[in-house]
């Protein structure tokens, strides 16, 4: 029986096995736990897939043995620098908010405090100036819902 004709009883394919042997390696243990099951029995049941391990495994191999040079004072600085840039710009909203609000020279302590002041004044203002534009008989209509909510006479 022609092996590249077998349909195998596992959801694993060839094509997804090629994938995981050539993101994690040859060895059976960097796989995903998930799908290690179905690619163990896909290796004992298909020549191909014993190829494709077997050629990364030679990959491997030549890999470890690359010497691993350490890491240079600037690269560990610069990595360093990175995160602190990182956490820096994950500051909590209510401390961005309270920085943006005090500000960092003499004009913003002055301004940024009373823009924020002018927004909910500005707000509340064209609100009530829309307030004004309901006709009578609406305004007389939300006066008997807000009375009977109340459970009181409408006077």
């Amino acid at each position: 029986m022609n092996q590249s004709n077998q349909t195998y009883q596992t959801t694993m394919t060839i094509k997804r096995f090629s994938d995981l042997v050539e993101a994690y390696g040859a060895n059976a243990k960097r796989w995903p736990i998930d799908e290690r099951a179905d690619a163990l029995k896909l290796l004992d049941e298909s020549v191909e897939a014993r190829r494709l391990q077997q050629s990364a495994l030679t990959l491997d191999t030549l890999l470890d043995r690359v010497p691993i040079a350490p890491a240079s004072a600037a690269l560990k600085k610069r990595i360093i620098a990175q995160a602190h840039r990182v956490t820096s710009q994950s500051q909590d909203a209510w401390q961005w908010l309270i920085q943006w609000l005090i500000g960092t020279t003499p004009r913003e302590h002055f301004l940024r405090p009373a823009f924020a002041l002018m927004v909910p004044l500005l707000l509340g203002i064209s609100i009530g100036l829309n307030l004004n534009a309901v006709s009578e008989d609406e305004n007389l209509l939300f006066q008997e819902e807000v009375s009977l909510l109340a459970l009181g006479p409408m006077e």
